[in-house]
């Protein structure tokens, strides 16, 4: 199965853009990702070589509070604006003139500020993972109302850690897929040695929700639980967990929707297979044909069989008569014939 990317490619490839230009280009783009996230890359229109890029999530407060900020302010140092761009939650600003001559360090340049969502969504993560190994986590459980209808929440454990999704499903058809694609979560245990524990469920919350008060039963919401060890929070792969528990939900979706576009396919070419089979048993229409009956030659042509080879003219009736018997008489020679027939009889 296909694993999307991390970084936001838009955001690469116009950066990279950006950076690699012989001269200064200004820029005015606007796009969105996953989640409800909005972009907004923007060109000082004074200095072409002042780029702006801003960030608008609708939880960019929350993350922002559970750690977010901290990160930013890691990671992007001196390019954090002191006050966002109207209408957004976050902005950085660098100069292009002052980016890394060499083609691998704007390529870093780049990739890194393509991660801009990621390091928010991640944030929670990574500082809960951080309290779990460090031994002082709490037991207050978080929540990321990271989309409208969903939200992600991370209840930290003594030596373990467990994430749970509430997804919200609005076509039928998409609970039944998601039900089968998560079951092979579930199963992979039997086959992969550390992997996390899986469970799903419909409708029900989980235990863990029903002891923060959320009991109330969904027919369209279905609760993803995520069991995770020492093995994925440590320091060696508490990054890659966060990476995969960022896409998770993108991922479930993405892939739900490839399989009814295959099923749907499939479906298609069965349904042209038999419209040909039934074309070619459809009955030819039925055509009434003419009954031909034997007719007696006309005598104009008879005529002409019974007339000599040489040219002869013919002046009345009598006469081609009498040639027609001339040219049925029977022969010396087959007199003969015929009397040699009858000697042999007696």
């Amino acid at each position: 199965m296909m694993l999307l990317e991390v970084a936001n490619v838009i955001l690469e490839e116009s950066i990279l853009r950006l950076l690699n230009a012989p001269k200064p280009e200004s820029a005015d783009i606007a796009f969105a990702d996953f989640d409800g996230v909005q972009f907004h890359v923007s060109t000082d229109p004074n200095d072409k070589q002042s780029v702006t890029v801003s960030i608008a999530w609708p939880c960019m407060g929350e993350l922002q509070r559970l750690g977010a900020m901290d990160d930013y302010r890691r990671i992007y140092g001196d390019m954090v604006c002191s006050s966002p761009e109207p209408n957004f939650n976050f902005s950085i600003k660098f100069h292009t003139g002052s980016a890394p001559s060499d083609e691998a360090g704007r390529a870093a340049l780049a990739k890194k500020i393509s991660l801009m969502k990621r390091h928010a969504i991640a944030a929670p993560f990574l500082r809960t993972f951080a309290q779990i190994t460090a031994g002082n986590a709490g037991s207050q459980v978080i929540k990321i109302p990271y989309r409208p209808n969903e939200s992600i929440y991370i209840k930290p454990e003594k030596e373990s850690c467990i994430v749970i999704f509430s997804v919200h499903f609005v076509d039928d058809a998409d609970k039944v897929l998601a039900k089968v694609f998560l079951q092979e979560f579930q199963d992979a245990r039997r086959t992969i040695s550390g992997a996390p524990s899986v469970t799903y469920s419909q409708k029900e919350p989980p235990m863990e929700m029903q002891q923060i008060g959320i009991r109330d039963a969904d027919d369209n919401v279905g609760w993803v639980s995520f069991v995770l060890f020492d093995k994925h929070i440590g320091e060696r792969n508490m990054h890659l967990t966060a990476d995969m528990l960022s896409l998770f939900r993108d991922y479930l979706h993405y892939h739900i929707k490839c399989s009814k576009a295959y099923m749907h396919e499939r479906m298609r070419n069965r349904v042209v297979l038999l419209l040909q089979v039934l074309n070619r048993a459809r009955p030819e229409p039925f055509e009434k044909k003419e009954k031909k009956t034997a007719m007696a030659e006309p005598s104009s042509v008879l005529e002409r069989r019974l007339l000599p080879a040489e040219d002869v003219v013919v002046d009345s009736v009598a006469e081609v008569t009498r040639l027609c018997k001339q040219q049925l008489a029977p022969t010396p020679a087959h007199h003969h014939h015929l009397n040699n027939n009858n000697n042999n009889n007696k």
